[in-house]
């Protein structure tokens, strides 16, 4: 359950000494109450959000996400203008961000867009994907959690297994076994985690304008991550064959013109799709078994039905 507009609007208050004119809570964003917010005080509009829990550890770590990327790369992600904490009214402590509003449009049709926009909303993702995973590079996987539950900084995020989902490890296993030495890039890096276009903003050309959602950002391999983004972006739809490798090579040109391509991805590229989709699987199945996760699930399938189109 979402805060309440009135709670919203003394943290609003109380952190940026501005009013709120109205406050509507949007379809946007799965895991989190988010709420669209027009403000007083010379600041036209914002966007809150209200607890989020990362899939992975269970904590809130989209907004120490957001400031670190926001602080160490120049990727389009919406400014940070306040985090904390408050109690609600059954006196749970509950985690809520507040986040600058971003022009552009959720290309929720994403198989309506021209072709040509959709090519460069592929090289965009895939620059995007190559920037961050250039400018944030880790000893080990794991998911991400916070280091304490207060301050709210890049530096507060720690590297934790993660949470019941087991399948990219046992894939990396599985890789290491049927590879010779060096075959697997295994430089793990920070990614998004949930990259999909109904995370996006997009111009009318197709150009990114933001990256939004980072509640699930983890740290994996670059192939891995890829391939995800390939799976979500490609072959999710029915595209004509020639359209999808139009768009599998945008995606992978955008990439290259930041970093290399991962050695192992164009070889394990199909398999590193069907070991996300296992992963789906295994954790759609372990919310099953609880009733905040029945509910999410139910939020979480209606928001990708939403951007599957079966004709």
């Amino acid at each position: 359950m979402g805060a309440r507009p009135a709670e919203i609007e003394g943290l609003v208050e109380s952190a940026l000494g501005t009013t709120v004119q109205s406050a509507e809570a949007t379809t946007a964003g799965r895991m989190a109450a988010t709420y669209l917010l027009d403000l007083d005080g010379g600041r036209d509009r914002a966007v809150c959000k209200v607890g989020g829990p990362s899939i992975r550890t269970g904590e809130v770590v989209e907004p120490l996400v957001v400031r670190l990327v926001g602080e160490t790369t120049e990727l389009p992600v919406p400014a940070v203008l306040a985090a904390g904490q408050f109690q609600d009214a059954t006196g749970t402590r509950r985690h809520w961000a507040l986040y600058e509003f971003c022009d552009g449009h959720t290309p929720a049709e994403f198989d309506a867009l021209a072709p040509a926009a959709r090519r460069r909303v592929l090289r965009d993702v895939g620059s995007a994907l190559g920037r961050l995973h250039t400018a944030h590079q880790f000893e080990r996987t794991g998911g991400l959690a916070r280091a304490d539950g207060e301050t709210v900084t890049g530096d507060n995020l720690r590297i934790c297994a993660h949470r019941g989902l087991h399948a990219p490890g046992k894939g990396r296993r599985v890789l290491r076994r049927a590879t010779e030495a060096g075959g697997v890039d295994p430089q793990p890096v920070l990614t998004h985690g949930d990259l999909f276009p109904g995370n996006l903003l997009v111009a009318p050309d197709g150009s990114v304008t933001a990256l939004l959602d980072w509640g699930n950002a983890h740290v994996t391999t670059a192939g891995y991550a890829l391939g995800r983004a390939e799976m979500r972006f490609v072959d999710w739809f029915r595209f004509p064959a020639r359209h999808r490798e139009r768009l599998r090579a945008a995606l992978r040109d955008g990439y290259r013109a930041e970093r290399s391509l991962p050695p192992d991805y164009p070889r394990f590229a199909s398999l590193y799709k069907f070991l996300w989709l296992v992963q789906s699987g295994e954790r759609h199945l372990r919310h099953t078994l609880t009733s905040r996760g029945r509910r999410q699930l139910r939020d979480h399938l209606g928001s990708l039905l939403s951007d599957v189109t079966l004709d």
